[in-house]
């Protein structure tokens, strides 16, 4: 369904300048959208660990930004070249849910074509671009309207999900799916996963292990208000870092003594190594916390041979994960606590508050609602 037109859509973005510096709104006008580009109207965004992470200074981004790609919406207009087709095949029309990957990407280029379209020659992802100093060119979710790209991977959103938990899903959840398929461990009753972190990301990682049917998850946090929640996810047993007991676990667990699958979720090279000392002959290690410089990982390649260990790291997902993600939730939602990942929820006006909120609660989700 076309639906272009020349209108303009008013609204506001909150502009970020840089770390600890108070965020502005700005009025923005936004153009009808061209060619297959489609205007979502903004209903829901969360902050993301990775936006703390940008707002604190320890990830660098170009500004003055629209921060913000945890993302759902309304199909407000399609150019008129829009296929109108989610992933799914299913017919996207005006006024429709809709989520989409954080990324759009060309689909022709060597990493397009090669399985890696998250790191297209040509990326452009959303909330990370820079933009104009009057708020023009936002893509960002802090905002009231964004224009999607073409070769952005959209799907339509399952009317059981509900709207906050459906924000999430196009980067924690789907991350979490990515990592799993990426892994290509085998999951199965007697498999052991660890997981390094009990925040959004290692929770989603937790629950859709299990429900593929890993048999043992443990989880690290040094959290410890955090581990209950992290049982509720499925998780076998919880372990604040360092915790001697965990050994003891594995080894009254396991026939090896150690880990098929570590997914590295904290941010920290700590984890990481810890992670990669738990592993057994034939394990994998897959790095995803670590999205900003961190001191180098240490391990001896002698033991990444002898041992045949496997050391892989994933930015970002594929479409497909995208779709399991959505999935997921979809059937998950009514048996799984999602709810108590959700903080609070503010306005765009209490932006400033939501960000600080989402530095000062590492274990919840801090939602913009703009519907």
């Amino acid at each position: 369904m076309k639906s272009v037109t020349d209108q303009t859509y008013t609204g506001e973005v909150a502009l970020f300048y840089g770390p600890d510096k108070t965020v502005d709104l700005v009025p923005v006008e936004w153009p009808s959208p061209e060619g297959e580009e489609i205007l979502v109207k903004i209903t829901h965004c969360a902050i993301c660990r990775s936006d703390v992470h940008t707002m604190c200074g320890r990830r660098q981004v170009e500004t003055p930004t629209v921060l913000g790609h945890e993302i759902i919406g309304k199909v407000e207009a399609t150019g008129d070249e829009h296929p109108s087709i989610d992933l799914n095949g299913e017919t996207i029309c005006v006024g429709d849910r809709v989520t989409w990957a954080i990324y759009a990407h060309c689909g022709t280029c060597y990493y397009c074509q090669n399985g890696l379209p998250q790191k297209c020659k040509s990326l452009f992802k959303y909330g990370h671009e820079p933009v104009q100093d009057n708020g023009a060119g936002s893509s960002g979710g802090m905002a009231n309207y964004i224009i999607l790209k073409p070769g952005t991977p959209i799907l339509k959103i399952p009317e059981s999900i509900k709207d906050q938990n459906a924000t999430p899903i196009n980067c924690a959840v789907a991350t979490s799916a990515g990592l799993l398929r990426e892994s290509r461990c085998k999951l199965q009753k007697n498999t052991v996963m660890a997981v390094m972190g009990g925040g959004y990301v290692g929770l989603s990682a937790v629950a859709l292990a299990k429900d593929q049917g890993c048999g043992h998850i443990i989880v690290f946090e040094p959290n410890e208000y955090l581990h209950t929640r992290c049982l509720a996810f499925g998780a076998s047993a919880v372990f604040s870092p360092g915790d001697p007991t965990a050994i003891e676990w594995l080894k009254d667990n396991t026939d090896t003594g150690g880990v098929d699958l570590v997914l590295e979720l904290a941010g920290s090279t700590e984890a990481a190594q810890m992670g990669s000392d738990l592993l057994r002959v034939g394990g994998c290690l897959m790095l995803a916390g670590t999205v900003f410089p961190s001191p180098p990982l240490s391990i001896d390649p002698n033991q990444i041979v002898r041992r045949c260990l496997t050391i892989k790291g994933l930015h970002n997902y594929q479409p497909e994960d995208l779709i399991t993600a959505t999935r997921f939730m979809s059937h998950s939602q009514a048996v799984l606590p999602w709810d108590d990942l959700i903080g609070e929820v503010f306005s765009l006006k209490e932006c400033n508050a939501a960000i600080q909120f989402a530095k000062d609660h590492p274990g919840k989700r801090a939602i913009l609602c703009l519907a």
